[in-house]
């Protein structure tokens, strides 16, 4: 039956007119349940007016012929037949029922000891990356070439034509807190990422062609962006340093640092970590967040569930986050706190105090989040709220 489906699966792909040829063919999947409550604006917890849920299937598929290597994964998402009922929508915003391609791209040899990756595909950089805390993930159309000519370096070039966002049908590459600027042109990254001897070093360097007028001064301007991050281990701690800077033409630029430290007590895991953001007057335009996503998600270290890149990655933000968890038996806790101050916005003055428990059953991982969001500028009047979100996934 499995050699029925992966063949069926290749003929509808067209990867390949004999499915025989291909070599090393993997399938994976999951299904997943996802829903997510809050009692913001006086409505109760788990009413539906504030309530969204998913339930999502993936099924992705990898293989090569020769050199040449292909990947594609696919979605189906729905609620169930459960919308206005017990929930509002689909937690990503897809529609009901939904089915959509998330990746598709091949890989193949270019030059001695370099590889080009090619087409729709997540991508893991500081300012422009595949964020999966959502029910799915965004992806991103690319051309990414990893050269490992020199030892203990790897050199990244990569073109970004156009990412999903917030959503699998939002086909478009985002920049800004709100979301509502639009590349018309590509993105370009270049990385140098070094690794030897305990020292951990990765410099990234960005330039985007155009941007779309909203919000930017005089409009169509070029952003320029530089990410570097150094991590190494001193006794049992690992420590990690963040720096990083975005500019655009005729807007100042915003720059971050940031520190992180962890390690175990017992059977305790640590974590400690600040951030501080520049103040700058165009504070709407260039935040130290993923530029895919309106700045949704940071790889600042501070970033909580909803105290995120909207919140710490913003110009004017110092954000303090401490964690800690262990494990009872089979059953994961974790505890965080996350505190955000901003100089130039108090609807950003911010904290969160999160509870997080996993548990496998059987053949399903489950997880639960417990969040409290509490907004701690007394001159900005709103009330304090509570989320719960529940995610239960089978792997396959």
């Amino acid at each position: 039956m499995k050699k029925i489906i992966v063949s069926a699966a290749v003929a509808a792909m067209a990867l390949s007119t004999s499915a025989f040829a291909l070599e090393d063919i993997k399938v994976n999947g999951q299904a997943k349940v996802y829903y997510e409550t809050n009692n913001g604006n006086d409505v109760a917890l788990f009413n539906k007016d504030n309530a969204s849920a998913e339930v999502v299937f993936k099924l992705g598929m990898t293989g090569k012929q020769g050199d040449v290597g292909f990947g594609a994964t696919i979605y189906q998402t729905s609620t169930m037949g459960l919308e206005g009922t017990l929930v509002m929508g689909t937690r990503s915003g897809t529609a009901n029922s939904d089915m959509f391609v998330g990746e598709a791209y091949i890989t193949a040899p270019i030059a001695p000891k370099t590889v080009l990756k090619f087409g729709k595909q997540e991508l893991d950089t500081p300012l422009a990356f595949t964020e999966r805390w959502n029910a799915v993930p965004n992806t991103f159309d690319a051309a990414v070439a990893i050269n490992n000519s020199i030892d203990n370096v790897t050199i990244v070039g990569a073109y970004i034509g156009a990412g999903t966002g917030g959503t699998p049908a939002n086909n478009k590459f985002e920049t800004g807190v709100g979301g509502a600027q639009q590349y018309a042109g590509g993105a370009y990254a270049l990385a140098a990422l070094y690794n030897a001897n305990g020292l951990g070093v990765n410099f990234w360097a960005y330039h985007i062609d155009n941007v779309g007028s909203t919000g930017f001064a005089g409009g169509g301007s070029a952003v320029n962006a530089v990410w570097i991050d150094a991590a190494m281990k001193v006794a049992d701690i690992n420590i990690k340093a963040y720096a990083a800077m975005v500019s655009a033409e005729d807007i100042d630029a915003t720059s971050a640092v940031a520190l992180s430290a962890a390690t175990k007590l017992g059977n305790f895991k640590v974590f400690g970590a600040a951030a501080y953001v520049t103040e700058n007057d165009d504070k709407a335009d260039l935040s130290i967040a993923n530029t895919a996503t309106g700045g949704k998600k940071t790889k600042l270290p501070t970033a909580g569930v909803y105290t995120d890149g909207k919140f710490v990655a913003m110009p004017g933000s110092t954000s303090l986050k401490a964690k800690g968890a262990t494990k009872i038996g089979a059953t994961g806790l974790a505890l965080q706190a996350v505190y955000n101050n901003n100089t130039q916005d108090q609807s950003l003055d911010a904290m969160e105090l999160d509870l997080i428990i996993s548990q496998k059953v059987g053949v399903f991982n489950l997880k639960g989040i417990l969040m409290h969001r509490d907004w701690t500028n007394s001159d900005f009047d709103k009330d304090a709220q509570q989320h719960v979100r529940v995610i239960a996934s089978v792997n396959f």
